[in-house]
């Protein structure tokens, strides 16, 4: 019934139509692909008749709005304007491109899906018309485009011409804004026909979360899987063996005991105590530790300059202690870690750059009571870097900054972990501070390659819990909980551009420490592994 209706429709429509043009051909057109509502038509008009052509108006029921727009340079900037037509020169070709003569598309209707056609109408100041077919692609087509009138007649073969390949993420273009302001927040960047928001590089590689201001009203979905593999005991930059450190005698500075020191000077002639730091050997060792974490966050953007995210981690803990006794045994831990929220605003936004600010609050949901067998010891409370939460608020600052051009994009991101108070356990964690900087690549528009060198510092516990012995395991230890470490990462990020996962992303990170200090015994790290998957709707 709908398509018996569209087909009268269509026939009334060829009917009342006053003229179709023979003398302006289109050529090489498409409509940009972009999960937003709000996308962009290129194409180029050739005027083949021998006097001047005007289009004036430009109609679709794939979105709200259609507009003409052009860009104009101003003494502040590219600013993108709306125009009432665009004139074409007797025997000459218009291309409509992203420095120049565009058609913007306000409020789409449904999503665009690649190689879908839609209809469009193009009206000229003299009463004729062009009814074409406009296809949905990723980048400008290389072949020629099949111009399908839409009272479905036979398909009308033009010629290839070539439009600039430089595209344009209108995806946060704010069509309420009135015409004359200032549009130059748009990325009108050289992206060689790879808009900004829709390419694999639009978010950081998997071990960053990256602030992301996307379409007001749209929320995404993140998953973050973050791995690490550690073993081998090190102090310093040195590493120790399980037995030697077992068997090596440590001293606490904080417990001095009393050893006999014959003071033959004294009149009194007797012994006096004299205090000297405890000496021990450690009745256990931890000798690999897999530390894994699953988060699941939701964030919005509130405006184009403010986004929102609310986080919730799931810790698991592995790991292998061996005793003095040269047994072996395996200890866990899991649950819920601290819930987080955090906001972002951007205080900079240029043609090819961002610059954030932001600023979280972690809460204490996580637990700091896991207990689990030990060697020796039958179950006791973990240590304290196998709890799931740390039992105290913190506060979370971080800068973010990010840049592309063309095919290459880079970042950095500072951020830092500031603890509030001990929790009930009478201990706090050391503060932690990050920084990191990548490079990508886009292979293309679906898949983009990184590298980034990140570096961190935390320092030792403040406080300690009176129920972990420090002379039983280093771990029960706060003053060897400190140390920086440097790690090199290589990744890979994906965007899915068809199907039901459409705009969907994903991204594989794998990295290695090339440096680290340990305020040991510790157990070094050795491979990191970070894994994200993201859906906007």
């Amino acid at each position: 019934m709908k398509e018996m209706k569209l087909k009268i429709l269509t026939i009334i429509l060829l009917m009342t139509t006053p003229l179709l043009s023979k003398e302006v051909k289109l050529e090489n057109a498409y409509i940009k692909y972009t999960s937003s509502r709000t996308s962009v038509v290129y194409l180029t008009l050739n005027n083949t008749s021998n006097k001047e052509k005007t289009l004036v108006e430009t109609k679709s029921d794939i979105a709200d709005r259609v507009e003409l727009f052009t860009m104009k340079p101003t003494e502040s900037g590219t600013k993108m304007i709306p125009v009432s037509e665009i004139p074409i020169p007797k025997n000459s070709s218009v291309h409509l491109t992203p420095k120049g003569y565009h058609i913007m598309l306000f409020g789409i209707k449904s999503p665009l899906k690649l190689k879908e056609s839609i209809p469009f109408r193009f009206l000229f100041s003299d009463g004729s018309e062009i009814q074409i077919y406009i296809p949905v692609e990723s980048n400008s087509p290389n072949k020629e485009i099949n111009l399908k009138p839409s009272s479905h007649a036979e398909k009308t073969s033009e010629s290839s011409s070539l439009i600039g390949t430089d595209e344009t993420d209108m995806s946060t273009y704010d069509s309420n804004e009135s015409s004359n302001e200032d549009h130059s927040n748009h990325d009108h960047s050289g992206h060689e026909g790879h808009e900004q928001h829709n390419r694999a590089d639009a978010l950081a590689p998997a071990g960053i979360m990256n602030p992301h201001i996307h379409e007001k009203g749209k929320w995404m979905i993140d998953y973050r899987y973050m791995g690490m593999k550690m073993w081998g005991l090190q102090s310093g930059t040195s590493g120790l063996s399980d037995l030697g450190t077992m068997y090596f005698p440590f001293t606490d500075p904080t417990v001095q005991m009393p050893t006999g020191s014959l003071i033959t000077s004294s009149p009194l002639g007797t012994t006096i105590p004299v205090l000297s730091p405890n000496k021990y050997n450690y009745m256990s060792v931890p000798t690999d530790m897999v530390m894994e974490m699953n988060m699941v966050s939701a964030m919005t953007s509130i405006s184009d300059k403010w986004m929102i995210m609310f986080m919730v981690p799931a810790v698991k803990n592995k790991m292998t202690m061996a005793s003095s006794n040269f047994d072996r045994a395996p200890m866990s831990s899991a649950g819920i870690g601290d819930v987080s929220f955090s906001t972002a605003y951007r205080l900079i936004k240029t043609e090819h750059q961002n610059f954030f600010t932001g600023m979280g609050l972690s809460l204490p949901t996580g637990s700091i009571d896991e207990r689990d067998n030990m060697p020796m010891m039958g179950k006791q409370k973990v240590p304290y870097n196998m709890q799931p939460g740390t039992g105290t608020y913190s506060l979370l600052p971080q800068l973010s900054y990010n840049g592309n051009y063309k095919r290459i994009s880079w970042g950095a991101q500072s951020q830092a972990t500031l603890r509030i108070g001990k929790n009930d356990n009478n201990y706090r964690f050391g503060n932690r501070y990050e920084i990191s900087g990548w490079l990508s690549f886009l292979v293309h528009e679906t898949m983009s390659l990184s590298v980034r060198i990140a570096k961190q510092r935390w320092f030792n516990l403040q406080g300690m819990d009176a129920t972990l012995d420090p002379k039983m395991d280093p771990q029960n230890d706060p003053y060897r909980q400190g140390g920086m470490r440097s790690d090199l990462l290589i990744g890979v990020n994906f965007l899915v551009t068809g199907g039901i996962f459409q705009g969907a992303r994903f991204g594989f990170e794998y990295g290695k420490p090339f440096h680290q200090n340990l305020n040991g015994p510790q157990l070094g790290t050795r491979e990191l592994i970070n894994v994200f998957a993201s859906f906007t709707f």
